[in-house]
């Protein structure tokens, strides 16, 4: 039998048609569902109880932020991990005097949380960083090894660990600005064998708040300017240098936007009518200028008009102290911007830009990441080759008459802690920056 030509045309383009559909049906599958990310999000106040070493429990106002992260799988089972833990409590009286305000946070990255989708039950056992600022009165800081510049004092800590637990409402739905009302308690008991004072034996509060779902969380500090002077229209006052130091350190910490968002968050400057401090001669001086003013939810940095040679030489012209607690201070100088020419000598022996006290480039309007560096310290980043900060980034120790680098890293940002850090809306403090290095 013979096959004529349009019967051959005919079933050549019934097949192609048929490839034509076969295909148009398998573009349209749907494609498979991957599991999201969430930060389930809660910022707090509560009242509740320290044990001290006086055996006495002492009523305390407590105040933080609690975020997890929750993992939501196509079939919308969660998976809850607790990721931040940030508590500050005001002062109770102890054996060797008042506490001081108290600081924790999160000794681990994340920690397993239980969430039961039928009942709401929820438990997360994690261990802190236990901080207060009598550690600091009575036990100094720690020597760390010279680095290039001493400008960094983090204090001794201590170590609690407990739990939370409590109820979520029964088979939350992870979404974009839903709400979870959250009732519980959270009970942390010292962990430390030889704790550095041991004042603090228990804490215990109970917890009723509202966390939200965010697919972005944003954190933020408060900056508490002091500058030297009778105030705002004071032609002598300091903090000239202020503005342009933290606008620097806004930008290269906006740069975090992609591994974390982070901001400062800055209060109106406190003027301290005392002309004395506008010069400081020792560390001495610098204690008692730090002593001036407590701003118990902020990072007070205190600027002063310039420091003596031989203490901006070992500071690199500013220095932080308490480092990634509670009571994180800063002290700066508005010569940040008018280094010396040429640079003093005794700042030349640590100058690892080079040409220090002949190339021009070593002094004048010079150190414009200074504070963005220091920032870094009260977020509990120390100098490379720490494990906390990357080498060649902004943590890098610089002296007086270089610059610290215009760099930042995945791993400072990732890093960066204190217990002051509180939960802010991404829609008013958006970051739109990445990471320099991407480690």
């Amino acid at each position: 039998m013979k096959i004529g030509a349009k019967t051959v045309l005919a079933v050549l383009c019934i097949f192609l048609i048929a490839i034509v559909i076969g295909s148009s049906c398998t573009e349209a599958t749907p494609p498979q569902q991957e599991e999201e990310l969430y930060y389930l999000v809660g910022n707090f106040t509560a009242q509740g109880t320290v044990m001290t070493d006086a055996q006495q429990e002492a009523q305390t106002t407590f105040s933080g932020m609690i975020a997890f992260q929750v993992v939501s799988a196509p079939q919308g089972n969660l998976t809850m991990s607790l990721g931040w833990v940030n508590l500050i409590a005001d002062g109770v009286p102890t054996k060797m005097g008042d506490s001081g305000l108290i600081g924790l946070t999160l000794m681990a990255d994340e920690y397993e949380t239980e969430y039961d989708s039928q009942q709401g039950a929820t438990r997360a056992d994690f261990s802190t960083k236990l901080h207060y600022e009598l550690i600091d009165q009575v036990a100094g800081y720690p020597q760390l090894q010279p680095e290039g510049e001493m400008d960094n004092f983090p204090s001794y800590t201590e170590k609690m660990a407990g739990n939370l637990t409590g109820a979520f409402p029964e088979n939350l739905q992870a979404e974009d600005g839903n709400s979870a009302p959250f009732a519980g308690d959270i009970d942390l008991i010292v962990a430390d064998s030889s704790p550095i004072l041991g004042s603090l034996i228990r804490v215990r509060f109970h917890l009723e708040l509202v966390f939200v779902f965010r697919v972005t969380f944003c954190q933020a500090i408060r900056i508490q300017p002091v500058f030297i002077g009778t105030g705002p229209d004071d032609p002598d006052r300091t903090g000239t240098a202020f503005d342009t130091l933290m606008t620097r350190a806004d930008e290269l910490w906006d740069r975090c936007g992609t591994e974390r968002c982070l901001k400062f968050t800055v209060l109106e400057p406190i003027y301290l009518d005392k002309p004395a401090y506008k010069v400081l001669d020792n560390s001495t001086e610098a204690t008692n200028l730090r002593a001036e003013v407590n701003v118990d939810n902020a990072v007070e940095i205190f600027v002063v008009g310039e420091m003596s040679e031989s203490l901006a030489c070992s500071w690199g012209g500013g220095a932080s102290f308490s480092s990634g607690t509670e009571a994180a201070k800063i002290v700066s100088c508005d010569q940040q911007l008018s280094v010396p020419c040429p640079c003093p000598v005794d700042c030349r022996d640590f100058c690892p830009c080079g040409g220090c006290g002949v190339d021009p480039d070593t002094c004048g309007d010079l150190n414009l990441y200074h504070l963005a560096h220091e920032l870094g310290h009260t977020l509990d980043l120390y100098h490379p080759p720490d494990a906390s900060s990357t080498a060649d980034s902004i943590m890098e120790p610089s002296g007086f008459c270089c610059d610290n680098p215009d760099v930042q890293s995945a791993k400072n940002c990732r890093n960066a802690d204190n217990p002051l850090l509180y939960s802010t809306l991404c829609i008013l403090a958006a970051c739109s920056g990445s990471p320099d290095i991407m480690d």
